[in-house]
């Protein structure tokens, strides 16, 4: 059994034993799920949150490969799409859908070009999570303003110092190294792990400042993806706690809770977001935060499993990525 694999073995076994936890503690009731079948409406409705962000989110990732010098065509890139999200339901961790998506790109362009494929699988990480932020950060200084909730201090203070990091840090580095940039003409690559990093954030800074239209234009369709969810989750709140939860309220919540679901502690955040979500529900004088992204998790998960037809398609074309080039890209 290879590292990777025991990594992701690990990680479901935390996920099972938190998950455990919460349902004996009475925290968690999995028969909240079936609001799907009660409400068929719901369904339809999760149904289409599903295509819909991923269809932006297959927009988004089309216009950041013209960073790049890379033209994708909208087919093809929502082909590649539907199979990352499958994989990283099916494949969570090291190798995920990202990985894999960039590598069917970047087996069509010129060797020069292919590194900067890669770095925009990770810009457009990024950029998924500035779209949070932001969103976050917009929504909530609203919610200060009309409320004055001081129970909305502690996430708020929190969000803030988010946006810091994954919005004002970026932007100030972008705007240093496109001006000194062409100062720094040594080499980027280099023995040490600090060295490659280093290199590969200027590789990608610079790419970035060639294009900064596309790349307002992308955090522009992150922010639209962040916000249908957010919409989406009030809605799956209201309908499992059967009380209006405001938009409003989910914004403050949300933002952080999905951030703990993104840690690489449990598989696909199982857990580890019930718990984070049980506490920012009680932040917000809410309770059955961990219900509520349970049924959410699920509602978006399960679609993906069906994305196996798009990732079946692919590997007849016969060209599938190899153990041995996913891990090399993995460690790239």
């Amino acid at each position: 059994m290879s590292r990777r694999h025991v990594s992701v073995l690990v990680r479901m076994i935390i996920a099972a034993l938190l998950l455990g936890w919460l349902v004996r503690s009475g925290s968690l009731d999995f028969g909240a799920l079936a609001l799907f079948f009660e409400h068929p409406a719901l369904l339809v409705a999760n149904l289409a949150v599903f295509v819909g962000t991923y269809l932006i989110a297959a927009v988004r990732w089309r216009l950041l490969l013209r960073i790049a010098g890379v033209e994708l065509s909208f087919r093809r890139a929502v082909h590649l799409t539907f199979t990352g999200a499958f994989l990283n339901v099916v494949a969570p961790g090291g190798v995920g859908g990202d990985i894999v998506k960039a590598i069917y790109v970047a087996r069509d362009q010129a060797p020069a070009r292919r590194p900067s494929v890669y770095l925009i699988a990770l810009l457009d990480r990024l950029l998924a999570m500035a779209g949070l932020v932001a969103v976050a950060v917009v929504l909530n200084i609203g919610v200060r303003a009309v409320s004055g909730d001081s129970r909305l201090g502690e996430p708020t203070t929190a969000i803030a110092l988010l946006a810091v990091v994954t919005l004002v840090l970026p932007v100030v580095g972008l705007v240093l190294v496109r001006r000194f940039a062409k100062r720094d003409e040594g080499p980027t690559e280099g023995a040490s792990r600090f060295a490659k990093l280093r290199g590969r954030l200027v590789a990608a800074a610079r790419l970035v400042s060639e294009r900064p239209a596309l790349l307002v234009l992308s955090l522009g369709l992150s922010i639209a993806i962040h916000v249908c969810s957010i919409i989406w989750f009030s809605a799956v709140a209201s309908a499992v706690l059967d009380q209006h939860v405001s938009v409003a309220r989910m914004a403050v919540v949300y933002p952080l809770g999905m951030l703990s679901v993104l840690l690489p502690i449990s598989y696909a955040g199982f857990g580890v977001g019930h718990i984070a979500f049980k506490q920012l529900f009680a932040m917000v004088g809410l309770s059955g935060g961990a219900n509520v992204l349970n049924v959410y998790l699920i509602g978006q998960i399960v679609p993906c499993l069906f994305c196996v037809i798009p990732y079946l398609l692919l590997k007849r074309e016969g060209v599938a990525p190899s153990e041995a080039e996913l891990q090399s890209e993995t460690n790239r």
